[in-house]
């Protein structure tokens, strides 16, 4: 028998907070959890909490992963949560109520993020939503970095945030983590960008900042602020990325570089030792 609910958790390594998100996602028919080698024991809290869990080979974003798991899923509804996103009580009553009515194909669910470990409605990242709840075929989901989840229902709605209901990101406990995932997202060729290369100009730079960090108002908690800072930041480094990726491979102009001056160095003819290695 088909499930009519089954929820779709995507994990590595995020052994602090997957068993809250597992807990969270009990209520489904089925519970799916898509590993991606985990070195850290969130394979094995998995594997406790799941009815299927399957090893997925690594990846630096979690955009591959799910364009092959996802359609695999045989499922009427599918609820997809990373190891880091987890209910509140009153998403779960929703949820349970929506996949009852049938109403719509798709559900955008308010994503409440919580970065450098607080959330702050007053943020430049609120209300944020995502489609999370949809019945199997409605959303599609491709590899492209920020840019993988394609609606292909229009019979959809956006859960209105005054209602209570959300999904809590506990995304980035502090800036090192925020600046690892930025590094590692934008060193990807594939990816959705709100830049360009054309934009990495002085002045480009300055409104790519000025565009978040005029979300903060004004005299407020430095903490606005501060996250508002980091996605500016994530902005600036993927248009040097971008710009970066047209020019010649920095480690071919450091071995061109080192050939010469050791032609150099030998040139003098003082050589003491002479060296080969490997």
């Amino acid at each position: 028998m088909v499930p009519e609910l089954t929820a779709v958790v995507f994990s590595y390594n995020r052994r602090d907070v997957i068993e809250t998100t597992l807990r969270s996602a009990r209520f489904a028919d089925r519970l799916v959890v898509v590993d991606k080698g985990s070195t850290d024991g969130s394979a094995e809290i998995g594997k406790a909490y799941a009815d299927e869990f399957y090893t997925a080979a690594w990846s630096p974003t979690i955009e591959p992963t799910k364009a092959e798991y996802i359609p695999k899923i045989q499922s009427e509804w599918i609820l997809v949560l990373d190891d880091d996103e987890c209910l509140n009580i009153e998403a779960i009553a929703y949820i349970q109520l929506a996949v009852r009515k049938r109403q719509f194909d798709v559900y955008y669910l308010p994503l409440r993020n919580y970065i450098l470990g607080r959330h702050d409605e007053r943020a430049y990242y609120w209300p944020e939503h995502h489609p999370m709840l949809f019945r199997h075929g409605a959303v599609r989901f491709e590899k492209k970095v920020h840019g993988g989840k394609i609606r292909v229902s229009d019979n959809h709605f956006f859960v209105r945030p005054e209602s209570g209901v959300s999904v809590l990101h506990l995304s980035h406990s502090d800036a090192r983590t925020w600046i690892e995932k930025t590094n590692r997202y934008t060193d990807e060729r594939d990816r959705a960008s709100s830049v360009g290369v054309d934009d990495l100009t002085p002045a480009g730079v300055i409104r790519a900042m000025d565009s978040w960090l005029s979300k903060v108002p004004s005299g407020e908690d430095p903490y606005l602020t501060a996250v508002a800072a980091l996605r500016g930041i994530y902005d600036v480094v993927d248009m040097v990325k971008l710009w970066e990726q047209q020019q010649e491979d920095g480690n071919q102009r450091f071995a061109l570089l080192c050939e010469e001056l050791n032609r150099d160095y030998d040139a003098l003819g003082i050589g003491r030792r002479c060296v080969t290695v490997g």
